[in-house]
């Protein structure tokens, strides 16, 4: 499996951890920043003069949510947990640098975001339900008198 590494003025070097929709290229997908910080990135738009992109910064636990459908996509960058996030623009003409913006959810137009409703739907590792203190404590690895 191919590693996609990204280096995005302004946001540095993302690897891609996981990638939920491909299409010649990964397009909706979550990254790293070198520093740690998790993004989850979706080719927004594209016309004849270059690639619009949306990043939001996630914590993991966020990430889990919107990894689980707790947290459809669109909200998801509707409702950036920052209160903004990214738009990248990336012209096809090698000549022109890309351009990265830290923008409002409300100045996102509603056909760039996904769509209402839409989510992943990936099981993720959460606790066992335990029945009683006994076993909650056992599991903290604490005594109950």
């Amino acid at each position: 499996m191919e590693t996609y590494i990204l280096n995005i003025a302004g946001l540095g070097r993302l690897e891609i951890v996981e990638t939920y929709i491909y299409y010649d290229q990964p397009v909706l997908f979550s990254c790293k920043s070198a520093a740690g910080y998790l993004y989850l990135a979706v080719g927004a738009d594209e016309n004849d003069q270059h690639e619009t992109w949306l990043y939001v910064r996630v914590s993991a636990e966020r990430l889990n949510l919107i990894r689980s459908g707790a947290i459809d996509l669109h909200d998801a960058f509707a409702e950036p947990e920052d209160g903004f996030l990214f738009q990248e623009i990336v012209p096809y003409d090698n000549q022109t640098q890309p351009q990265l913006e830290s923008i409002q959810p409300d100045q996102i137009s509603e056909d760039m975001l996904p769509v209402p409703g839409e989510c992943l739907d990936f099981e993720i590792e959460t606790f066992p339900m335990l029945s009683d203190a006994k076993e909650i404590a056992k599991s903290r690895n604490q005594e109950i008198l």
